[in-house]
């Protein structure tokens, strides 16, 4: 599957389809439960403590930052109906450390592109939206080629439910290329064409040293995060919520381009995922077997899945390459999936030569009709079939 810009193409889905075989990633008759968007499923789930340490840190920065509601024209308005996209980029490109106006701002389909050594706060009634647009691909904060980049409590809104036309699936809230010493601190982003962040390399160059933390990701067409390529990645207590309408469908994917990416050292603590149309996660690494053998090191900590249609995939691997296969480490440690419609884990076979799976202390539950989570053994039995029949992957309860 090529591309124009990002890969990952499927073709155009109708937003009623719900029987799919993700777009020929996945050689699989999975058929998945049609989808309902829940309206407030993460709203529990937001850490204000954290929240607070991160608020601190945000204070500190905006207090010898540049208010870039200085940059605008005289007589600007604050309800997020005009463009000011060249008056912030102008003012961005001038100073290195600066705070988002204080209400709405209207941004073309030109994004906003963030530039070295960059601090960026965006204060309680911050938000970028983006203008409709007809364009497949978007980027509406653009990280690139940069170093040493720190964006406090960003709001992003996407155009999916104004976008004008049907092509594409490229449309990103926050994209992460080829960049280093990046910290994402608190961000929310929705309602976009594509994924609400895409983490990759660019021009041959590696992402690497990127912490995320405490994300919000609700609504997004393709994937609420796409990891693509990185060397270095920690993901702290996100939550990502009802991905629907472009396969993958997935709250987090990991899924490489080609062989020149890399899949290392990447750790999660605490993910949750909620009601999203197929998958929790999702590790799909067949592009990434080729000449150069890959290490591969994921860590998943206490991941948390309600809802999703299958909590946590893998595969879509051939029985036989030319090649040797990916060496590493998979480790999936103490998660609770919980009410997986199709079901809790699912292995798109064959997994010969992927990295070592081990899955330890595994809990899957349902809700009961009295409201009250109780063990799901029939699931929990399935599980653990599909576990055993795999040569590469280990159970420890």
């Amino acid at each position: 599957m090529k591309q124009r810009f990002f890969l990952h193409q499927c073709q155009s889905t109708p937003l009623l389809v719900v029987v799919l075989l993700i777009c020929g990633c996945f050689p699989s008759k999975a058929q998945f439960p049609a989808f309902s968007y829940k309206q407030g499923v993460a709203d529990k789930y937001v850490d204000k403590g954290q929240s607070a340490v991160f608020q601190s840190k945000a204070n500190q920065v905006a207090a010898a930052a540049f208010d870039l509601t200085a940059a605008l024209p005289k007589g600007y308005q604050k309800d997020g109906t005009v463009d000011y996209t060249s008056y912030l980029q102008t003012a961005m490109d001038q100073h290195k450390s600066v705070v988002m106006p204080n209400f709405p701002v209207l941004i073309s389909d030109k994004g906003l592109t963030v530039g070295n050594d960059a601090n960026i706060v965006f204060r309680d009634n911050s938000k970028l939206i983006l203008q409709a647009t007809t364009k497949d691909t978007y980027e509406v904060l653009r990280i690139h080629k940069v170093q040493n980049v720190n964006v406090y409590f960003a709001v992003i809104e996407g155009d999916r439910k104004g976008h004008k036309g049907n092509a594409g699936q490229w449309g990103m809230g926050i994209a992460i290329r080829g960049s280093r010493n990046v910290n994402i601190y608190a961000p929310r982003v929705s309602n976009c064409w594509g994924d609400g962040i895409y983490i990759a390399g660019l021009e041959g160059i590696t992402s690497s040293n990127i912490n995320i933390y405490n994300a919000m990701l609700d609504y997004n067409r393709r994937n609420g995060m796409s990891i693509i390529s990185v060397n270095g990645l920690k993901l702290v207590a996100p939550v990502i919520s009802n991905t629907y309408g472009q396969a993958p469908m997935s709250g987090i994917d990991i899924e490489p381009n080609n062989n020149n990416d890399v899949v290392d050292n990447v750790v999660m603590e605490s993910p949750v995922t909620l009601n999203n149309a197929k998958h929790g996660i999702v590790i799909s690494l067949f592009r990434l077997i080729g000449a150069n053998q890959k290490q591969v090191d994921i860590t998943i900590r206490n991941h948390r899945d309600d809802g999703s249609a299958v909590a946590f995939s893998m595969g879509g691997l051939k029985k036989h390459y030319d090649v040797p296969p990916m060496k590493g480490n998979i480790e999936i440690i103490n998660p609770v999936w919980k009410n997986n419609i199709e079901r809790p884990f699912r292995s798109y076979k064959p997994n010969g030569y992927a990295p070592a799976v081990k899955f330890t202390k595994v809990n899957v539950v349902k809700t009961g009709k009295d409201g009250k989570d109780q063990p799901d053994n029939e699931k929990l039995m399935l599980m653990k079939k599909t576990i055993s029949s795999e040569s590469k992957m280990t159970l420890e309860q």
